[in-house]
């Protein structure tokens, strides 16, 4: 399939709320949304309302389950309603959702709803994408808890657009946090695993697009750290986190440019929200108190909105060639 990948320019969404780009170009957005269902005071509507506009938007560190369910071992497990108040906001803009059967995470076991664990979630837009279980999705690896390669596995969202016939693959990450040798070796492990997975998986789908949280520090380690054949849409190492006195590139896209760059329009780039300056003009400080942005308080911050900027970026659809 042949693709162009594009940035979004994110004003125009906070300016024309009800600007459409049409049925052959989506907007993606991929946001770690730090603890998601561990804060009672998250501000869920504002960051629904940020987000209204994006055809899929894919989340990160979602902790606890939405809703009730079944595990996939036949224990059925209970709702968070911190994370369905999110949940709510969202689909009463208009999203449905695809999420994981279950968490994974570092230690031995999982099942919890705490931030020991996380689940995978991507938002979208029936009206102009659905899902395609045909292609390649859900966990790239069939151990969930204390994986060897991965610090949380992975989660694979397919979609296909309404109209168009464009049909992708987001791979959804969350790697190793924390800066030194090490660490840095683990990302890139992390990495080179993906791609492998993608590999056994590309014979009849080309465009795997893997994004969110991936910890890179600098442009150096990104340059390292890059699996052969692909590119990131942030290659200027933009900082992506709100904490500006410790601004890192942590948040990426990464794709194949063979597969899935027909070409690239290098007037648009990689977009960072800015969510501090987003979140200011909904703030009641009557109600709430000072704005914790105002100076900017880390703590505070992240507990009402997270600890992460939304990335953005659009695809156009041109013509399939898988």
């Amino acid at each position: 399939m042949k693709v162009f990948v594009q940035s979004f320019f994110v004003v125009l969404m906070v300016m024309l709320p009800s600007f459409s780009f049409g049925l052959d170009t989506i907007s993606i957005c991929s946001f770690n949304i730090q603890f998601l269902g561990n804060s009672k005071e998250r501000h869920n509507s504002a960051l629904a309302e940020l987000v209204k506009n994006h055809d899929i938007v894919v989340v990160q560190e979602l902790v606890a389950p939405p809703y009730p369910g079944i595990y996939p071992d036949g224990e059925p497990y209970k709702a968070d309603i911190e994370a369905a108040r999110f949940f709510d906001e969202m689909k009463s803009r208009g999203f449905e959702y695809v999420l994981s059967e279950e968490d994974t995470g570092t230690g031995s076991k999982i099942h919890k709803n705490s931030s020991a664990t996380e689940w995978w979630v991507a938002f979208y837009k029936p009206k102009v994408v659905e899902v395609a279980n045909d292609l390649p999705h859900g966990f790239i690896d069939g151990e969930h808890a204390d994986n060897p390669n991965f610090e949380r596995v992975p989660y694979a969202f397919a979609f296909r657009t309404k109209e168009g016939g464009l049909d992708f693959v987001l791979i959804s990450v969350h790697l190793q946090p924390n800066s030194g040798q090490r660490y840095e070796l683990r990302r890139l492990h992390e990495l080179d695993a993906i791609a492998r997975w993608i590999d056994l998986k590309d014979r009849t789908e080309k465009d795997f697009i893997i994004l969110g949280d991936m910890n890179i520090q600098d442009c150096d380690e990104l340059r390292s750290a890059m699996p052969q054949g692909f590119a990131s849409l942030n290659d200027d190492c933009l900082a992506t986190n709100t904490n500006i006195k410790k601004a890192k590139p942590y948040d990426h896209v990464m794709y194949r440019p063979e597969y899935t760059e027909a070409d690239i329009d290098l007037d648009y780039r990689f977009e960072v929200v800015n969510l501090v300056e987003e979140m200011r003009d909904g703030w009641n400080e009557l109600k709430w108190g000072p704005y914790p942005g105002t100076p900017y308080h880390h703590n505070g911050f992240k507990k009402y909105f997270s600890d992460h900027n939304p990335v953005v970026f659009r695809m156009v659809n041109n013509r399939d060639t898988d």
